[in-house]
């Protein structure tokens, strides 16, 4: 991921130990390398204490510096009302909804919300 300008891997350390993950790939056509995705995770026991929150400025700092991306997107569970706040603070706005777009077991279905971020 180093060697691709599209793409960063971001860790969160806290001891020695990883408490946090974020990566971002952008797409590997012409068309739509201008934007990407990233998912991220946060340990439990360190989630609403700002790891989050700093994983994805490191993020937008550096899609905002690099003339490749434009646009920084994500799904997020539409009942984690928690993260949703955060991306909101940070600037992203909802795009859509992916309805039913998990499924859990045969009666169980989560929505997927879809939120993105320009840079310019």
């Amino acid at each position: 991921m180093a060697d691709d300008k599209g793409k960063l891997a971001i860790i969160a350390e806290y001891q020695g130990e990883v408490i946090g993950f974020l990566d971002f790939h952008n797409g590997h056509k012409e068309r739509t390398k201008h934007q990407g995705a990233f998912g991220m995770s946060v340990a439990g026991i360190f989630r609403n204490q700002g790891v989050g929150k700093a994983l994805l400025t490191v993020l937008l700092e550096w899609a905002k510096g690099n003339p490749l991306i434009e646009k920084v997107c994500l799904e997020v569970f539409a009942d984690h009302s928690n993260a949703i706040c955060l991306y909101k603070k940070l600037g992203f706005a909802e795009e859509g909804r992916k309805v039913k777009a998990i499924k859990i077991d045969s009666e169980t279905y989560h929505d997927l919300i879809v939120m993105a971020h320009f840079t310019n």
